[in-house]
């Protein structure tokens, strides 16, 4: 850069001298002169990520040279490897933002949201990554736009521009496939089409089962797109998706066979009109999840479905500073409704379905109070109702300072309150389809969290480096947790008001970053300090105690090294602390039944996690547009035993009580890529 400065300077010289023997040649009418060519050049700065307070976007054309696990680069994988977004263990899917439950985030494509759109064992993408522009990653409800959510909010982006020629990606391994075709529909439209499955059954089979038991895993999603600009200033969007998973398990010591399916449908069309200082964008969409988990032994079987669909609009305003819009859902919830069979059989009659509605009304304005103070205050106004079961309404107000302290130095403080009428419970905690969503009512109150943070952002070495340091507090009202098991659905009627917790929280934590932008070497790491307190007074679980997912201590590497035009290589690098888990301090044998003695609730943590997984890319040609290449990959390559959890394991003449780890303990992957 101080070869671009230079160039300015000489620039400006050159012109300041033209101007002098203008003016000395002015009374002749004649002026002659040649301004050589001038060329400024830098180097460019190839940032993984981007976006402002609080906000990251990583572009999914990065992914082309981000590190790639199990044969392709998943954003929502390197979203988790971000500050103050804890990293999953294997068998846990979802994403734990600044401390707050999996349930409290919103994650969507353009908007539309989806309802435990995930795949199991955490490592596979939750979507096909090469059918999106970027994914825009929002960890608190700063803004009025914001949806009703207490946690963060994941966005899946579109193409802006439409594709001149047809082109595409394909992705082959030994554990899944993916591919997307872009192609022009005329002269001003344009369809993008993508599907994914996954086959980890048919090498992997041997590697999934430990003693008596089996595991079978199938997974498959499909993108639709299709864009048209019928004008300069409107532009029409017709988007689908589609996935669905099939899990089974089987344990023969018990003669045990488990089946876990679930799966997701999004329907929507959106509108955006762009007109002469300002724009509309309106959307009606459809989105449902269904899930059904069975169990079945000798004499007896377990069976719990539930589901939730939306019908849903969505329309904002933004003209100059100001932005306004609403949000409208109508819900249709079926909360899990267990039946049983064989010999012990209980039922407590059918769980009815339930209906409610989410009407929001938005309005924010950005105010400049000096040039290096920008205010942003907004308002967002709830009106919800459950049937019978209640009406609430409420008033959430956040605000933003952002301050420049210095040209490459930003402080931002943001706060605001946030409600939320949906959440989720199970006696699974791990994404698994034994979780379901109830509406907020009486019963259970609408949750809702007063929320801040201080965020200091500085760029340095010419934007080669940029320094973020982030404190965050949250404060969480009428909180729920599920204390129950299987058994419960087996040997008792259900009842999910006897198995439910209510209670409150508070989340806090500092987050650092420090990412490398320029060079052959680009990555960043990170370290994040947190809490997640709960506390569920009037219970059995006296005082405060450690929410199941917190990790106090987390630390994250991601390094990208291109040597030249063919190889390329990656690392990605995770230590964390272990999760809380209750632990049995007893057991007694009573009539050849085991009775277990539990210690203090979430007192114990397992073995703290670390993984580092490793990729190499050659290419074999890139031109003309096309690109072709291997990818190596290594999952775990220290073979590092990641404790999940403890879990009695029963034998003929014994049993033992320990920890349960991952089923592999390493996974290497080979995979051919091609883009066109």
């Amino acid at each position: 850069m101080r070869l671009a400065v230079k160039s300015l300077l000489l620039l400006s010289v050159s012109c300041a001298a033209a101007t002098s023997a203008a003016q000395e040649t002015l009374q002749s009418d004649t002026l002659k002169g040649t301004l050589r060519n001038l060329t400024v050049s830098g180097r460019k700065v190839r940032s993984f990520l981007s976006g402002a307070e609080g906000s990251s976007i990583i572009s999914m054309e990065m992914m082309q040279e981000m590190p790639r696990i199990l044969g392709n680069a998943d954003p929502m994988h390197y979203a988790q490897l971000l500050p103050g977004v804890q990293t999953n263990s294997e068998y846990d899917a979802g994403l734990h933002i600044q401390g707050c439950d999996n349930s409290h985030n919103q994650i969507g494509i353009a908007g539309v949201p989806l309802y435990n759109v995930a795949h199991l064992l955490g490592f596979f993408s939750v979507f096909n990554p090469t059918h999106f522009s970027s994914m825009q990653l929002s960890k608190s409800a700063h803004t009025a736009d914001s949806p009703n959510r207490l946690g963060g909010t994941v966005d899946m982006r579109h193409h802006d521009s439409l594709p001149a020629r047809t082109g595409g990606d394909l992705s082959v391994g030994p554990m899944s496939s993916q591919g997307t075709v872009r192609m022009p529909v005329g002269s001003n439209s344009a369809l993008t089409l993508s599907a994914r499955a996954a086959y980890l059954n048919l090498l992997y089979s041997q590697w999934m089962k430990i003693d008596d038991e089996q595991m079978r895993y199938y997974f498959s999603d499909y993108n639709l797109t299709f864009t048209t600009h019928a004008d300069s200033r409107n532009t029409v969007t017709a988007d689908f998706y589609y996935g669905g998973d099939d899990v089974g398990y089987d344990d023969d010591t018990y003669n045990m066979k488990t089946s876990l399916k679930w799966s997701n449908m999004m329907g929507a069309v959106h509108w955006l009109h762009k007109g002469e200082g300002f724009s509309v964008g309106q959307c009606i969409y459809y989105t449902g999840y269904r899930n059904r988990f069975s169990l079945g032994q000798t004499n007896l079987s377990v069976c719990l479905e539930s589901d939730i669909g939306d019908i849903g609009y969505r329309g904002r305003l933004d003209f100059g500073n100001t932005t306004a819009g609403a949000d409208f859902a109508w819900h249709s919830i079926q909360p899990q409704n267990p039946t049983t069979g064989g010999l012990l059989q209980h039922n407590g009659g059918d769980v009815p379905r339930q209906h409610a509605t989410e009407t929001s009304l938005y309005a924010s304005h950005r105010l400049p109070l000096s040039r290096h103070v920008l205010l942003t205050a907004g308002l967002r106004a709830d009106l919800y109702t459950c049937g019978g079961s209640g009406t609430f309404a409420s008033a959430d107000p956040s605000v933003t300072v952002a301050i420049k302290t210095s040209p490459h130095s930003t402080l931002t403080l943001s706060g605001g309150v946030r409600h939320q009428y949906l959440f989720k419970t199970g006696f699974s905690d791990v994404g698994l389809p034994t979780e379901f969503w109830m509406p907020a009512g009486n019963s259970h109150r609408p949750q809702y969290c007063f929320d801040t943070s201080l965020l200091f952002e500085t760029t340095l070495g010419g934007k080669a480096w940029r320094i973020t340091a982030e404190a965050y507090y949250k404060r969480l009202m009428h909180q729920i947790e599920y204390e129950g098991n299987v058994f419960d659905f087996i040997y008792s009627d259900y009842d999910i008001d006897n198995v439910l917790l209510h209670g409150n929280g508070h989340n806090y934590g500092l987050n650092l970053m420090a990412e490398r932008r320029k060079g052959h070497l680009t990555g960043w790491i990170s370290y994040s300090l947190g809490r997640a307190w709960r506390k569920f007074p009037g219970t059995r679980h006296e005082g405060r105690y450690p929410a199941s997912h917190e990790r106090i201590h987390e630390l994250n590497a991601v390094a990208t090294l291109r040597i030249n035009h063919r190889w390329s290589f990656g690392a990605t690098f995770v230590a964390a602390s272990g999760t809380p888990y209750t632990g049995a301090e007893r057991f007694y044998m009573i009539s050849t039944n085991i009775i277990t003695e539990f210690g203090p609730y979430n007192g114990r943590r397992v073995s703290p996690y670390m993984r580092l997984d490793l990729s190499a890319c050659y290419d074999f040609r890139c031109r003309k547009g096309r690109r072709s290449g291997i990818n190596l990959s290594v999952y775990n390559v220290t073979k590092h035993n990641n404790p999940l959890f403890h879990r009695l394991k029963i034998y003929e003449d014994r049993f033992a009580y320990k920890e349960f780890s991952f089923i592999l303990d390493i996974m290497p992957s080979v995979n051919y890529y091609y883009s066109f």
